[in-house]
């Protein structure tokens, strides 16, 4: 049998020719899929096997997000964890914070010098807790992925070894 995708509630076949396996349900003599995946055939048994896996966002896990807001010393981001080739994330909670002692290594005085609201960045999740999620940018490959001029919006450009307005 060749590799097909299916969706879940999609009829696969019927218990007269083979058995459930895993990620299948029976209902009235037929054999549905209850996973979006591939559908395998093993010794005239079905089953339907996911090539992406659904997890919550764990610590360790690599986020892109958007600075909504800044009250010293935090500030409140938006986040998109960025997915791997065998997992995809789940709901994420709204409530995620970046604390200022874990922006970069060294003292950082004010979180709004290193950030301002509309910033895009790249960080890690450092702790999930019910209702936040903790991030970093400490280390290398994390921090401001694009940076917005704060009077007028538009993105700020690499010159001269600063950031300036476009």
């Amino acid at each position: 049998m060749a590799v097909k995708d299916v969706i879940p509630g999609a009829h696969i076949g019927t218990e007269e020719e083979f058995v459930a396996g895993q990620g299948t349900f029976i209902e009235n003599a037929g054999i549905y899929s209850t996973l979006a995946g591939s559908l395998a055939e093993d010794q005239r048994t079905l089953s339907v096997g996911q090539r992406v896996r659904l997890e919550p966002v764990r610590a360790g896990a690599a986020v892109l997000g958007r600075i909504e807001n800044i009250v010293e010393p935090i500030a409140l981001v938006s986040i998109i964890p960025l997915p791997t080739e065998s997992v995809r994330y789940t709901e994420v909670p709204d409530n995620c914070v970046l604390h200022a002692s874990r922006v970069k290594d060294g003292f950082v005085k004010s979180i709004r010098n290193e950030f301002k609201i509309g910033d895009i960045i790249r960080a890690r999740v450092i702790e999930v807790k019910s209702t936040e999620i903790s991030l970093s940018t400490e280390g290398q490959d994390l921090g401001v992925l694009k940076a917005f001029c704060s009077k007028c919006r538009f993105p700020l450009e690499l010159a001269d070894g600063g950031l300036k307005c476009g």
